[in-house]
């Protein structure tokens, strides 16, 4: 095929440029027929072969159009031109006297070999065969041609004549082949070249796209660090104006409940936003794990979770009733959950007025969960932007009752992170919104008491409990000590390695817990503190450790890290992370040994 395109031109301009000499010679060769007598029974014949050369010759060189881009096609075109041409000759030949035949007639044949091979650029396999056939009827003719002669004769002067269309066959074939090799290179760095330079041209492709999401990224990161800006520092401001308030009052003997409350609340806004930072960085590292999950007590209890935020904003929130209850979803328990809840909360902060809805379909092997609003709807503006990071509809005062724009975007991720489920919104500005996550029905029944520990609910009591806490941050140390001794523990705080070594000197007791920061000051970590600790109390078994901390940091840090323990984050509420430290003590607590108890 490159052969064809390249040399359709040059093949194109050479039987027509032949063509038009062979009518041009056949009309004067019309004038010297009288060498031969008019009576000859040939001289009728020779004015055909004129004719039909040249009819032969024109009709390739009139159907040479561009299917002769193809080259299949033009090596037929000039197969024909080809046959037409030698043929004719081969028979003029015979019929012209010796001296004309030679003198006339033969040139024509080693010019037609040279055509073929250098004007047509035919490849040596084609040219090879093609003119193979025109050879060996050169030579039969040669032989059978009519001569007055003896046959001996006869047969010297077919050797003699036979040599030179023959050599010239070969030679041919000699020069067609380096010329072949040489367009067969070209032909190969030409390829190369362009398979280069698509590579390089993808590559600058990708290059611009990863500058264009960088730039992108760059633009987020901005626009979030603006954001979260203002919108924590917001809330530290109202709490510093509350706390001097608190202490005015305070010291003017007014009650002060007004003011810590509204601390408190605030406080817990910081912390929510954290959390959704916290849940969106986690996301990325996060391996789910699919079981059978009983769908309405998912939506009763993130009911329950949100019923008195909507009380509160007198939202009307409830679950639309059916005759039946769902079938259990395939899906990870805490991720859809998460996922759900979001939705929920994002339509509660988004509704002024109306109500929110919590519903389900069941679409043939699917589930479909609905969260319907009244609120202010999304415009098609906003459509694609919504599950963004931090970008928020109709917030720009940055209101942080409505959190960092975080919920929908962890929706989206949560969705891509779970095999066969889906999500799907429909809105209309103004009126409302419904936003739906699709998950596959289960084919197994939900283990009763498996996938309960969101819903575990205990009254933390620490009782009895003794624990060795450690952080850096004086102040958190402090807060913690005080959280956890209010439960009934007992508690050993240092904020060091070395605040332990009396502890450690005067071991009466085995710690029931150790909790600590995983960072620590001086280059030490929570996990050198830890096993220390394990290894001073190595003959009674492997002491639990609830790592705390306040960075954006997964389970992959501790992977190397003996269980048990756990990750907890600084930023959960106290109730919770008291709830939380219960819990894991509760289900490691060993009893005490006759010898630690001597000891």
């Amino acid at each position: 095929m490159d052969y064809a395109r390249r040399f359709f031109g040059q093949r194109r301009l050479a039987i027509a440029i032949f063509t038009a000499l062979w009518i041009v010679f056949s009309i004067a060769d019309f004038g010297r027929l009288g060498v031969l007598d008019p009576s000859h029974r040939h001289h009728g014949e020779l004015i055909f072969l004129r004719i039909a050369g040249a009819i032969g010759m024109t009709v390739p060189v009139l159907l040479w159009t561009p299917r002769a881009l193809d080259e299949r096609w033009a090596v037929a075109l000039l197969s024909v031109w080809t046959i037409s041409c030698w043929f004719a000759v081969l028979r003029m030949v015979q019929i012209y006297p010796d001296n004309l035949a030679w003198k006339e007639a033969y040139p024509i044949l080693t010019f037609c070999l040279f055509m073929i091979f250098m004007a047509f650029r035919l490849r040596v396999v084609t040219a090879a065969k093609l003119l193979g056939i025109c050879i060996a009827s050169y030579l039969v003719m040669l032989y059978l041609r009519p001569s007055g002669q003896p046959v001996s004769v006869r047969l010297d002067s077919v050797i003699s004549h036979a040599t030179m269309v023959p050599m010239t066959f070969i030679v041919g074939l000699l020069v067609s082949i380096p010329l072949e090799r040489a367009a067969r290179r070209e032909f190969m760095y030409r390829r190369s070249l362009r398979a280069a330079k698509a590579r390089v041209e993808a590559a600058s492709r990708a290059i611009i796209e990863q500058n264009r999401r960088m730039q992108e990224l760059v633009k987020e990161k901005e626009r979030f660090f603006s954001s979260a800006y203002h919108d924590i520092q917001q809330p530290l401001a109202a709490i510093n104006l509350f706390i001097r308030s608190a202490r005015t009052r305070i010291r003017d003997g007014y009650a002060v409940e007004r003011d810590l409350d509204v601390i408190e609340e605030t406080a817990f806004d910081i912390l929510d936003m954290f959390k959704d930072i916290q849940d969106y960085s986690e996301l990325g590292s996060y391996s789910p794990r699919l079981t059978a999950v009983n769908t309405y007590d998912v939506l009763t209890e993130v009911f329950k979770q949100y019923r008195e935020m909507a009380r509160l904003r007198g939202i009307d929130f409830r679950i639309a009733m059916r005759r039946r209850l769902p079938p259990s979803i395939e899906t990870d328990r805490s991720l859809f959950k998460r996922a759900l809840a979001n939705l929920v909360s994002n339509a509660i902060k988004n509704t002024s007025s109306g109500g929110v809805v919590l519903g389900w379909v069941r679409l043939n092997e699917r589930v479909r969960i609905d969260v319907w609003d009244t609120g202010v709807g999304i415009g098609s503006a906003h459509r694609e932007a919504i599950f963004s990071e931090y970008y928020q509809i109709d917030n720009p005062g940055r209101d942080r009752s409505k959190g960092l724009g975080l919920g929908l975007s962890i929706v989206q991720r949560v969705v891509g992170i779970l095999p066969g489920h889906g999500m799907s919104f429909a809105s209309v500005e103004g009126r409302g919104s419904r936003f739906s996550l699709y998950a596959t029905v289960s084919e197994s029944t939900p283990v009763a008491g498996a996938n309960d520990q969101d819903r575990d609910v205990c009254t933390p009591d620490l009782t009895g409990t003794y624990m060795l806490l450690c952080d850096d941050e004086s102040s958190v140390l402090e807060g913690l000590r005080r959280l956890f001794s209010s439960a009934g523990a007992l508690v050993h705080a240092a904020d060091s390695i070395a605040g332990f070594d009396v502890i450690l000197e005067d071991d009466s007791r085995i710690p029931d817990l150790i909790v600590t920061d995983i960072r620590l000051r001086d280059g030490t970590t929570g996990k050198d503190l830890a096993h220390r600790i394990r290894r001073h109390f190595a003959w009674a078994g492997a002491i639990p450790v609830a790592f705390i901390t306040g960075e954006l940091l997964s389970d992959r840090v501790l992977r190397d890290f003996p269980q048990p323990f756990v990750l907890l984050r600084k930023s959960t509420a106290p109730e919770e992370l008291l709830a939380e430290i219960s819990r894991y003590v509760a289900a490691h607590r060993q009893p005490v040994s006759d010898l630690a108890k001597d000891r």
